[in-house]
Formats: C-alpha cells, sequence, structure tokens
C-alpha cells in the first residue's frame, strides 16, 4: 500500500511504503566527535534522544550529533484517469500525524540539545 505521491512522472509515481512490515520512519543519531551510532530504532525517536542524552552525560565535550530519520518509498506505475480507481485514500487522521512528524521530530531535537546544554552547565 502506498500513501500521497510525492513525485508523479509521466508513467510513474514516488509515495511513501505504508505496507505491512513498513515502519513510518527508522532513527538514529551519530556522534559528530567521536562517531558512535546509536542503535536504529523504528517508528519512535525518542530512544535515540535519550541515546544522545547518555552519550553526552558520559562525555560532556560529545554534544554535537547527526540525526537521521529514514522512510521506506515506493515507485509505482501511474494510474490514468480512464483507470478504475486504486486504494482508498489516506484517512484524515493518518495524514495529520504523517505531517506532523517530521516537524515534531525537529522540535524533539532541539529540546534534547538545549536539555543537553542545561546539563553541562549543571556540572
Amino acid at each position: 500500500m502506498s500513501g500521497e505521491p510525492i513525485i508523479k512522472g509521466a508513467d510513474w509515481v514516488l509515495t511513501d511504503e505504508l505496507g505491512p512490515g513498513a515502519p513510518d520512519g527508522i532513527y538514529a543519531v551519530e556522534c559528530m566527535t567521536c562517531t558512535a551510532r546509536s542503535p536504529l530504532f523504528d517508528n519512535d525517536a525518542h530512544p535515540v534522544a535519550v541515546w544522545a542524552i547518555q552519550h553526552t552525560a558520559q562525555q560532556p565535550d560529545h554534544d554535537l550529533f547527526l540525526a537521521r530519520a529514514e522512510k521506506h518509498w515506493r515507485v509505482v506505475r501511474r494510474r490514468h484517469e480512464d483507470e478504475s480507481p486504486g486504494p482508498a485514500p489516506q484517512k484524515p487522521v493518518v495524514a495529520f500525524l504523517d505531517r506532523a512528524f517530521g516537524p515534531a521530530f525537529v522540535g524533539l531535537m532541539c529540546l534534547c540539545t538545549a536539555l543537553t546544554g542545561y546539563l553541562i552547565a549543571l556540572n
């Protein structure tokens, strides 16, 4: 199952993969000081944020991270107007969460960065 189109070509469409087993997102961070990497987590950025904070708590000068968020995409043949309709459109709640999750992840990372600075200031 695929979601709303990301890019449409003449005969092909690139979409988010929403089929069984496909995670909404895969999250990880990498320390920019020592290149230590968090484990990968499906569908939840919170454990990655906790890993980054714990890494900085163990090594206070390691406070800059590269955050990664990955999604699965699928290319499907474009349905033309004269063809029968495809799958039902994405439900409004799911579409809202999909649009809102990206900014929420950025906000979470900003919060983690601020918290890291606060924890360092306490020492």
